[in-house]
């Protein structure tokens, strides 16, 4: 039997989207994902996270179309279709300059994490993200290749001046702020709307219209290189402001209400 045809591919972020305050995909959303795959629409994950934080997450259902680190990991049908790893000259300056502001790093990749070293700011990250601290291996990027990082400069006055200096320092670099404890650290040019161009430049998804479910400052390049951008009822005001459609809050049933506006379910 050959493959259906797709008729329609969604990008679904995870916090604040498609999962709940618990960090879990709530039932409805799981029924929506299930329909979708029986309607031949393609759900694909496209998130911050790493590879080895989302089995659970594939186990559970069945999404095995993944673009990981903000658009620095592609995955398609499980398989590892591209990566976009940090240079070592980059890393190596990047990782003396933190050193020297006191500033931890984790390094990640589509295997695991490793920290510089543990502040109360990795604590807190790794608290809100339902996860361990990372091990402490402060010259894992000179063994490992490191597609993600996070540089701990909270959401606070102080930390976004240091966050700001670094953005200067490392214009090879692309940062995203995600959350109240770090920014995201990608390669300059990578972001979840390039994860998106490697999957669908693909010929088996020419001409098929593709949608973005997404909330916060990283889903921006992603609502707008989808043919239809949705921002989720609790969308930072910047993110609506671009999107082409807002949803309901992603606890009052968003992505059902959205999957069922356009069709998709």
């Amino acid at each position: 039997m050959e493959d259906h045809m797709t008729k329609a591919v969604c990008f679904f972020d995870l916090d604040g989207t498609l999962l709940n305050q618990d960090k879990q995909v709530p039932k409805e959303n799981l029924d929506a994902i299930k329909r979708m795959q029986d309607e031949d629409v393609l759900p694909v994950i496209c998130t911050g996270r790493n590879r080895w934080e989302l089995d659970d997450l594939v186990a559970q259902t069945g999404i095995d179309t993944l673009i990981c680190g903000n658009g620095a990991d592609v995955f398609y049908k499980g398989r590892h279709l591209y990566q976009s790893p940090v240079g070592a000259p980059q890393l190596a300056r990047f990782v003396t300059q933190a050193d020297k502001d006191n500033v931890a790093i984790s390094f990640y990749n589509d295997q695991h994490v490793a920290a510089t070293h543990h502040d109360a700011n990795i604590e807190g990250n790794y608290k809100l993200v339902h996860q361990a601290n990372p091990t402490v291996d402060h010259d894992f990027y000179l063994h490992e290749p490191t597609v993600m990082m996070l540089l701990f400069t909270p959401n606070t006055d102080k930390g976004r001046e240091v966050g700001a200096q670094y953005v200067a320092a490392f214009p090879e670099l692309a940062f995203f702020r995600n959350g109240p404890f770090a920014l995201d650290v990608v390669n300059a040019g990578i972001n979840k709307a390039t994860g998106i161009d490697i999957l669908t430049d693909r010929p088996e998804f020419a001409r098929i219209p593709t949608y973005a479910f997404g909330d916060g400052n990283n889903d921006i390049p992603m609502l707008k290189r989808a043919t239809v951008g949705v921002a989720m009822g609790n969308a930072l005001p910047q993110v609506a402001a671009i999107a082409d459609y807002q949803t309901t809050d992603y606890q009052q049933g968003g992505i059902v209400d959205a999957l069922t506006h356009f069709n998709l379910i």
